[in-house]
């Protein structure tokens, strides 16, 4: 049986690009309308103005202030610290943190994260969340169609210091996505997250306008010193999200954005990303 899901690296050679992008996106758009909150549904996350939290995405690149309930932050603190997870995405390396509160004190040498990977799909509080009618309509209104799931992660970042290609490789510097011609991810801290404890942090309003050469070299952006990507866009517009845990945020990963590398504590935080089309494996290294 043939695949019938669009090939992947031809989206990425070509989503580099705003004006293919909003050419795609335009002839992607459903035809019918996007999925809306039913008034037999209720919301995790209680009640959403979703038109205002989208068009707050199209304009400044993110929406913060989602919240998870405490009971789901505690269901899910409890799903890592019973579960499996991967030391920098090994699956030859498994480690199971044992209690959410001495989280990295006998982790092994090197080891900068550390994620669930498959093993996140055993929890069915996430399994609620990725099918939750809030985050649903959030994600319909932002794409102009129907969402598609297309991975989620849990997974730890620790305080340990590495070189630039360490921090390249666990996200750390400053890049931006490329999963389809228009895609969106929702974060949400299960940690609380300071200035120390490695906040995510983007660029206000990069998704869009970016120089020509940023278009063109795609996510080789993230070879770039961060200091010379701050100095195109303005140290200005640079936001670092923190929050307690629960605390959530809806993002556009076409702006340039990063996991910073936490200084003192750990953090543990969820996505769960949505978009236009079924790329298959795309997240392959989530295990999802």
């Amino acid at each position: 049986m043939s695949d019938s899901r669009p090939p992947t690296v031809l989206m990425r050679k070509f989503a580099r690009f705003e004006i293919v992008r909003d050419w795609a996106a335009m002839l992607l758009k459903s035809p019918t309308k996007p999925r809306e909150i039913g008034r037999e549904e209720s919301s995790i996350l209680g009640n959403l103005d979703v038109n205002s939290i989208a068009a707050t995405i199209e304009t400044d690149s993110c929406y913060q202030g989602l919240q998870l309930p405490e009971d789901v932050v505690q269901e899910l603190l409890e799903f890592a610290s019973s579960t499996v997870c991967y030391i920098n995405r090994d699956l030859k390396r498994p480690w199971r943190c044992k209690g959410t509160e001495q989280v990295g004190a006998n982790l092994p040498k090197n080891s900068r994260l550390c994620s669930y990977m498959s093993n996140s799909k055993l929890s069915s509080t996430l399994k609620k969340l990725e099918k939750d009618p809030g985050i649903l309509a959030i994600a319909a209104k932002f794409l102009g169609a129907q969402a598609v799931h297309m991975g989620s992660e849990i997974s730890w970042s620790f305080p340990v210091a590495g070189t630039h290609v360490q921090q390249r490789e666990a996200a750390q510097v400053f890049h931006y996505d490329l999963d389809d011609y228009r895609f969106i991810k929702f974060f949400f801290y299960l940690t609380d997250v300071d200035i120390s404890s490695g906040p995510h942090a983007y660029i206000r309003g990069t998704h869009k306008d970016k120089k020509l050469l940023h278009q063109l070299i795609g996510t080789r952006c993230a070879n770039i010193d961060d200091e010379k990507i701050v100095e195109c866009y303005g140290a200005q517009n640079v936001v670092n999200v923190c929050g307690k845990a629960g605390f959530g945020f809806v993002e556009n990963p076409l702006c340039f954005h990063k996991g910073t590398q936490p200084t003192e504590k750990p953090r543990l935080m969820l996505q769960i990303e949505y978009a236009i089309n079924d790329y298959g494996n795309i997240h392959e290294a989530w295990g999802s």
